[in-house]
């Protein structure tokens, strides 16, 4: 399972390091943790990392993104994943953004993809799922501290996880 989730993420983010634009923002993202809300049967000790690319969309701080890596998911599995969103500047704190986005993508979780298909006939792609999250991040020079709200399921109210991400 290992073996095969983590050629899959290598590729995904050597696909994404090429070579950019001047316009561009580049970025690592390192994911820290999570919060299952409602269960303690979950792992909340989920690190990745990703990278990812960011662009401005006219004037008052909007930017689409796309971010691709791999983490250690609540299933203890390793993960390949990509998303990719906008999001906008919605006030200046002291010397940083506050920002809120959205974000949709795909994630590897085989665990979970056999239980859904099982119990609810949800399909996925060899273990890959949806994935979507609403974030809000505080953006300070070239580091962005990052609270992610993912909706879950029948057994966890939602996802609280927290990453952040350094740009170059």
């Amino acid at each position: 399972m290992i073996r095969n989730a983590l050629p899959t993420g290598l590729a995904l983010f050597c696909a994404l390091a090429g070579p950019g634009r001047a316009e561009e923002d580049r970025y690592i993202g390192i994911f820290v943790g999570s919060q299952h809300i409602g269960s303690d049967e979950y792992n909340d000790f989920n690190p990745g990392l990703t990278y990812g690319r960011r662009w401005g969309v006219g004037t008052g701080g909007t930017e689409v993104h796309l971010e691709g890596g791999v983490f250690y998911n609540s299933y203890r599995e390793v993960s390949p994943i990509v998303v990719a969103g906008v999001s906008t500047r919605v006030a200046r704190i002291g010397p940083g953004d506050l920002r809120l986005g959205a974000s949709v993508g795909m994630a590897y979780y085989k665990e979970l993809s056999e239980v859904l298909e099982a119990k609810y006939d949800f399909p996925s792609v060899g273990g890959f799922l949806p994935v979507a999250a609403v974030t809000g991040a505080y953006r300070v020079r070239n580091v962005e501290y990052r609270l992610s709200v993912l909706p879950y399921g029948d057994d966890v109210d939602g996802v609280v996880n927290f990453s952040f991400a350094v740009s170059f």
